[in-house]
């Protein structure tokens, strides 16, 4: 360590440990872990998550072929017009500018903004005058096409030395020096680097600007492109839903996943060597969509539920294209990186509202109970509850990064935004978010390393002298089942409600969304809640709209995510990062159901988004054939 004031803590927490581990309050701490440690690892729980073979009963079965019918379709499809499809891309020049884009002269792009430039500045001036803003945009795109003109080289070439272009570019196709050496593709080669066709795809593409708003036209373009790359590599599209799941609006969130899956079924379908993994929750999520499937068409709201049935197909599909897709270690760090650095500005923009002040709902706090509390902050999402949901998703991980990142400069990071994101937890004012961090936190740590438990019952003993005091953040933990605060009798009245309609509707439930929800529940309502669009409560909600069956299934998966983030393997492994992560999200995950007793944490779609995006990540670190063995080394990527 290049730090003597951590190399002085380092040592003498080790110090600490080794005294620790000889004494006799030590000895007799290990042998009651050992002794529970054996007593759990033979019980039914134990045997239950050291069970292997879970997976082999569905894969082998009828459902699970007819779930893999879209899939061996486009198995077939493939085998039968691999030689077909690799003569038309051959023969045919657009396809082949397609496939190469990134190996044509700079040249041929130079001439086609050229001609752009010229055309479009032409045509503004014929039909309406441009402004002084449009006239610089046209003259920078003109100057900038000339200099493209005079480099005759490939987008490949002029970046090949960079090691930033070479890092990205890694995570979407494979970067091999051999063919990538070349300057361009000369003629006769590609019909491309011919200037008639530059000049040509420039003036169509002027004369289609000149008819829209400038706006719309760069939006179009912008559209087009990542319509174009997505559907050409796949992990585009499941890189940019897990960088934007926490800031675009949910109906874009379900435009770009399904473009996604689109792309990941025409790749299965033109490429007959392209192979799957096999998906360890494949089952239980399986059955979860059919009881989903089968709650819409019982629904009192079917073309509302309908709706919200393709949200959660768009979801749950995306699951599967990104455990598919993050198969490698670069891929995985990659986009885990992405995903957190992402949730360290979105905690900052809560921070940042903390103290700029922003608009409240009066509902979100009660003004007489808690008069010190002004604001409560919800960053990129509609609600300070939501904002903790995700934010208890999010510190355990950051934990881990913390924990188990390689040198001194990572550390510092990612302790910095782990200290964000604690901050704007806090500045949320969720309760249901704090008791959730805190138990995903003590759960992590536990699992990490045993010797936490003597922290975690100090911190017990120091609860009393805490919540005695007058603070704020003490006040609103105290309040916790108070039924004076409106929040928590508006909650208890929902709940008593929920559980009355449930007499009437256990069995197979109402149907998903709120819609179906607020139609039925006033007949149920009691005094002081007489309209809710759900049950503050996601095993309620669940239970409520997909009956007995949807929520047993949703248990059931859940129980099989925990077994397979904890199983024996990742936990004797969890001093490596992808063990060790895939047990902080399943931590994530538990402490989010806890705050799901207190409220509907899958009300915000975003968050289901979120939900199966975790999953993705955890299922990959812990799949047999992820490679991590160079993760760790280094900590590069991380």
């Amino acid at each position: 360590m290049q730090s003597s004031i951590m190399a002085f803590f380092a040592k003498l927490f080790h110090c600490l440990a080794i005294w620790f581990e000889e004494s006799c309050t030590g000895r007799i701490f290990n042998h009651i872990s050992a002794f529970g440690a054996n007593c759990f690892r033979h019980s039914f729980v134990g045997r239950l998550f050291t069970q292997t073979n879970w997976g082999e009963v569905f894969k082998h079965s009828l459902f699970c072929k007819l779930l893999l019918l879209p899939v061996t379709l486009c198995r077939l499809v493939a085998r039968h017009t691999d030689s077909f499809s690799k003569n038309v891309a051959s023969s045919s020049g657009l396809l082949f500018l397609f496939e190469n884009w990134h190996r044509l002269s700079i040249r041929a792009y130079g001439i086609c903004f050229c001609s752009f430039s010229l055309c479009y500045g032409a045509l503004r001036v014929v039909f309406s005058f441009p402004s002084v803003i449009e006239w610089c945009i046209i003259t920078v795109l003109f100057i900038l096409s000339l200099l493209c003109i005079l480099i005759n080289r490939s987008l490949n070439s002029l970046f090949q030395g960079s090691r930033i272009l070479n890092l990205v570019g890694g995570f979407f196709c494979d970067i091999k020096k051999e063919t990538e050496s070349k300057l361009f593709f000369k003629e006769p080669e590609n019909i491309a680097t011919r200037p008639v066709i530059g000049i040509a795809i420039g003036i169509l593409a002027a004369i289609i600007a000149s008819c829209m708003p400038s706006f719309a036209f760069l939006l179009a373009v912008a559209g087009v492109f990542y319509v174009f790359i997505t559907m050409r590599y796949t992990v585009v599209g499941v890189f940019t839903v897990i960088i934007a799941a926490p800031i675009l609006p949910t109906m874009v969130l379900a435009g770009c996943c399904c473009l996604t899956i689109l792309s990941l079924f025409l790749n299965l379908a033109t490429n007959k060597d392209m192979t799957l993994r096999p998906v360890p929750l494949g089952g239980f999520i399986a059955l979860f969509t059919l009881m989903l499937c089968l709650a819409t068409i019982n629904s009192f709201t079917f073309v509302k539920s309908v709706k919200i049935l393709f949200l959660h197909l768009a979801f749950i599909l995306f699951y599967f294209v990104a455990f598919q897709t993050l198969n490698t270690k670069k891929k995985w760090c990659g986009a885990l990186v992405s995903f957190l650095l992402v949730a360290g500005l979105v905690a900052l923009y809560g921070v940042y509202q903390n103290f700029a002040g922003v608009s409240s709902t009066a509902s979100w706090v009660d003004q007489e109970m808690f008069q010190q509390i002004k604001v409560r902050v919800y960053s990129t999402f509609d609600n300070p509850n939501v904002l903790g949901e995700y934010l208890v998703l999010l510190i355990p991980v950051m934990m881990a990064m913390v924990w188990k990142s390689k040198t001194n400069g990572q550390k510092t990071v990612y302790s910095g935004l782990l200290l964000i994101l604690a901050a704007c937890l806090i500045f949320t004012w969720s309760r249901g978010a704090w008791l959730g961090v805190f138990l995903a936190a003590a759960v992590f740590l536990l699992v990490m390393d045993k010797r936490w438990s003597l922290l975690a019952l100090l911190g017990l003993c120091l609860i009393p002298a805490f919540l005695t005091s007058d603070s704020a953040i003490a006040n609103r933990l105290l309040s916790i089942g108070n039924t004076t605060d409106t929040s928590t009798a508006y909650r208890v009245s929902i709940w008593r409600a929920s559980l009355s309609m449930l007499k009437d509707f256990w069995l197979c439930g109402i149907g998903p969304g709120s819609d179906a929800f607020s139609m039925i529940y006033p007949k149920y309502a009691l005094a002081g809640a007489n309209f809710a669009l759900h049950s503050h409560n996601l095993f309620l909600q669940l239970w409520v709209e997909t009956g007995i069956c949807g929520i047993a299934s949703f248990f059931a998966l859940i129980i099989a995510f925990i077994r397979q983030s904890f199983t024996l393997p990742v936990y004797q492994e969890r001093n490596r990062l992808s063990p060790a992560i895939s047990m902080a999200f399943a931590a994530g995950i538990l402490g989010f159901l806890f705050q799901g007793l207190t409220d509907n944490v899958w009300y915000n779609y975003k968050m289901v988004l979120l939900f199966w995006i975790i999953l993705a990540f955890a299922g990959s670190a812990t799949a047999p054939d992820f490679n991590n063995s160079d993760i760790e080394s280094g900590g590069d990527g991380v």
